[in-house]
């Protein structure tokens, strides 16, 4: 068989990376992602990256591949995209286990494929760090998304026949399990069940962190694109799931104090909800993005495979675990505003009584004067 392996890195880096002064620290180009294959919209529009290519020689402890060509992505989100094509051929199917193991040699020194990948990532981010807003939002945050695809460019009569003829393995294949695991057939089933074809030879099927693309065209340029939208979207709602995390550890400590206040704490609580209204600024943008990207791809069969992708990444259920920590954090701001603004007015009101007990004394002691 021959085909390739295509890895899909994308990591957070920080809440903004300037793309004018990026691109002239790595020379990449800065480009727009249009889509006319098949049925899909003459354009769908996504953010506009800034791409890098590296072919790179290698020496490796397999015989199939001698050569990684790297392409590299800055988002102005904050994400570095790295994506790694692996060619092979004259390859058994039950050997594309080996290729995740197989050891890459660069200027003598060894890497495996992830190691590798990251090896580039660190490199590019210490580049361009000066181009960074906010690395790590300030908490430390970075995370990141893997997606694998094996894509089979031979030629199959009945693609799904082959599938069914090597379900077990392909099963263990895409779960990453080994491949002598004697899974029960509903797991089997259900790894496989997300499956979509558009021409008589060719089949896909995708699972949470790897998929499977038979397609002797070698068209699927466009499909590889949504997979990295879809995991582009899941790692900004995973990266805000945890900022939010943080930042309600923070209104819990603050509304805490509440009833210990200083002179700072109004001052405090002020900075937190500003800092609280920019988050919901960029939470909206990112919702936005989430909700809207199915909307451009419309009816067609790329929104398909989007869809079953977010339905995988439970995108819609982490925009809603988003919104409720958020309206949180909010409440808790609004009871500490409130509790603030009760406090001051009882403080006012007894300055007043006071400032009303004196001059009364006063006009008591003027009268009988």
């Amino acid at each position: 068989m021959k085909g390739e392996v295509i890895l899909i890195r994308l990591t957070d880096v920080g809440r903004k990376i300037d793309l004018k002064k990026a691109v002239d620290i790595i020379h990449g180009i800065q480009y727009k992602v249009i889509i006319k294959k098949r049925d899909t919209p003459k354009y769908v529009d996504f953010p506009e990256p800034i791409r890098l290519e590296i072919i790179q020689r290698i020496t490796t402890t397999s015989q199939y591949i001698n050569e990684v060509k790297l392409q590299v992505k800055i988002y102005e989100d904050g994400v570095i995209s790295l994506t790694a094509h692996l060619k092979f051929a004259d390859i058994q199917l039950n050997e594309l286990y080996e290729i995740r193991k197989i050891k890459f040699y660069v200027e003598n020194i060894e890497y495996n494929i992830n190691q590798f990948l990251k090896s580039h990532e660190t490199k590019i981010f210490n580049q361009i760090r000066d181009c960074i807003d906010e690395v790590g939002y300030n908490f430390g945050i970075t995370d990141t998304e893997k997606y694998t695809m094996y894509c089979l460019t031979d030629t199959f009569e009945n693609p799904k026949s082959f599938i069914n003829e090597n379900k077990i393995f392909i099963a263990n294949l895409l779960m990453g399990e080994d491949p002598e695991l004697n899974l029960n057939q509903y797991q089997i089933e259900r790894t496989l069940e997300n499956s979509f074809s558009y021409l008589q030879n060719d089949y896909i099927i995708f699972d949470f962190d790897r998929g499977l693309i038979i397609d002797p065209t070698e068209d699927y340029n466009d499909i590889l694109t949504v997979i990295e939208i879809a995991n582009y979207q899941l790692l900004e709602l995973r990266i805000l799931d945890k900022l939010l995390e943080r930042r309600l550890s923070l209104a819990e400590s603050d509304i805490s104090k509440i009833y210990y206040m200083s002179g700072t704490l109004w001052r405090r609580l002020s900075k937190r909800v500003g800092n609280l209204l920019r988050l919901k600024y960029d939470l909206s943008y990112l919702l936005e993005s989430v909700e809207n990207v199915s909307k451009l791809f419309g009816d067609f069969y790329l929104a398909q495979l989007y869809t079953q992708l977010a339905e995988l990444f439970q995108l819609k259920e982490w925009s809603g675990s988003i919104r409720h920590r958020i309206d949180t954090i909010g409440d808790i701001y609004n009871v500490a505003q409130t509790n603030l603004n009760e406090k001051f007015l009882l403080y006012m009101e007894i300055l007043l009584t006071f400032i009303f007990v004196i001059e009364f004394v006063f006009l008591i002691l003027g009268y009988f004067n």
